[in-house]
């Protein structure tokens, strides 16, 4: 190699171990600036620490990370308190958050079920919604984050969201007394989502009569296990079918968002009650009852791939109000534009609750710019946070979705 040509190699090199450092800094900057409007860590004691950035290591940087985060990280224990929605007086159920043993390692479980129904002569509690605690609790991994989109493991504490509607959502309530067998639904959350993704639809499908159960899997944001070979998707709901069991459950359907409408159809098994899969699926070629929903405004899973999976001769909706389930098994609504007065079409993440996506975008909305300047997939937040469009999804579409579980239900 002649010397210009080593000359030019070299400033190459540099030149490129200058951007990632740039980026490399910008991330780490960007991360404690969110940090200190959620968690209280001290910004000004890290940039100190690290200024200026191009006179010290990648390996320094790194290891000036742990010292500011844990004088501060107790401050994440005080949670990010959310306000449920307010849509009237709710039938109670019954909440109790379990674990599982899988691979090795403990996954939690959240469950849901019908309640004993109280006496005539029984007074409700004097404790209000307001005083009682959240019924759900759980993390989003800010750290998980950066390692799955990027490669850099940062030890961030992980905020503690505190959700859900404290009056009628009974943790530990009693459950229902069961004269005969009971039908049980497995809710399947998608890439870097979690078990309160549709948190609600799973308390509704309890108030039907359901017990439902959702767990964190492997790639889930609240990055509450380790994940191993072992600990994949069908070992996890597996698990999840078990614990329904020991309630007393017979009968199986299954709903799944995003990656986990794959679940929905891919999972081995017989579930009688039905196959929901939302915002992504697979083909299924199986006999099992079979719903299938999905938009055009979905940025992640087009709808073009989604009608692929729509097995030959099921009947396909563009409008919610054209879904019916009165003798029918299989179905399909493929939104094509907007709905519930919305002026665009639901995207990817327009599909979970709207409590669900309130944390996310508390945590991780101030993120967004460094995420496009890094062209990171998104997954549809981006548009979502612009739209907030969960609650009017929610109400044009889940009607269906209840209806095509009760649907198998009554046929059974």
């Amino acid at each position: 190699m002649t010397d210009a040509k080593t000359i030019e190699f070299r400033m190459r090199i540099e030149l490129r171990s200058k951007r990632r450092m740039r980026c490399y800094s910008a991330i780490v900057s960007l991360c404690f600036c969110v940090l200190n409007s959620i968690v209280h860590v001290n910004v000004g004691a890290f940039v100190a620490t690290v200024t200026p950035h191009f006179a010290i290591s990648r390996r320094r940087l790194i290891a000036s990370v742990p010292t500011i985060l844990l004088s501060n990280a107790a401050a994440s224990d005080e949670g990010i308190e959310l306000i449920p929605p307010q849509g009237g007086t709710l039938k109670p159920i019954g909440y109790r958050s379990t674990t599982v043993t899988v691979g090795g390692q403990t996954v939690p479980v959240a469950v849901w079920y019908p309640l004993d129904e109280p006496s005539p002569s029984s007074t409700p509690p004097s404790t209000t919604s307001s005083t009682k605690p959240k019924p759900y609790n759980y993390k989003i991994g800010i750290g998980n984050l950066f390692k799955v989109f990027l490669g850099v493991a940062l030890p961030i504490p992980n905020p503690q969201v505190n959700s859900g509607d404290a009056t009628s959502i009974l943790v530990n309530g009693t459950p229902a007394s069961a004269s005969s067998s009971l039908n049980g639904i497995v809710f399947a959350h998608g890439m870097l989502g979690s078990r309160f993704d549709m948190a609600d639809l799973c308390a509704n499908l309890a108030r039907e009569g359901f017990v439902v159960s959702s767990a964190d899997f492997a790639e889930s944001i609240s990055a509450s296990f380790t994940p191993n070979d072992q600990t994949s998707r069908s070992a996890i709901i597996e698990a999840e079918k078990n614990v329904l069991r020991g309630l007393g459950v017979t009968e199986f359907g299954i709903f799944g968002h995003s990656a986990g409408g794959g679940s929905a159809t891919m999972t081995e098994g017989t579930f009688g009650l039905g196959r929901c899969a939302i915002a992504g699926a697979r083909l299924y070629e199986g006999r099992d009852p079979l719903y299938i929903v999905a938009s055009q405004g979905d940025g992640v899973i087009p709808l073009e791939r989604v009608k692929q999976a729509v097995p030959q001769g099921v009947t396909i909706a563009s409008d919610p109000s054209d879904v019916t389930w009165s003798s029918k098994k299989r179905g399909a609504l493929l939104l094509e534009g907007p709905v519930g007065g919305e002026e665009y079409a639901p995207n990817l993440i327009s599909f979970l609750d709207e409590e669900a996506n309130a944390a996310l975008v508390k945590v991780l909305s101030p993120l967004l710019p460094l995420a496009r300047f890094l062209k990171l997939p998104v997954l549809d937040f981006d548009v979502y946070v612009d739209r907030k469009d969960s609650a009017a999804t929610a109400k044009a579409i889940r009607p269906s979705i209840v209806e095509f579980f009760l649907a198998q239900k009554r046929q059974k």
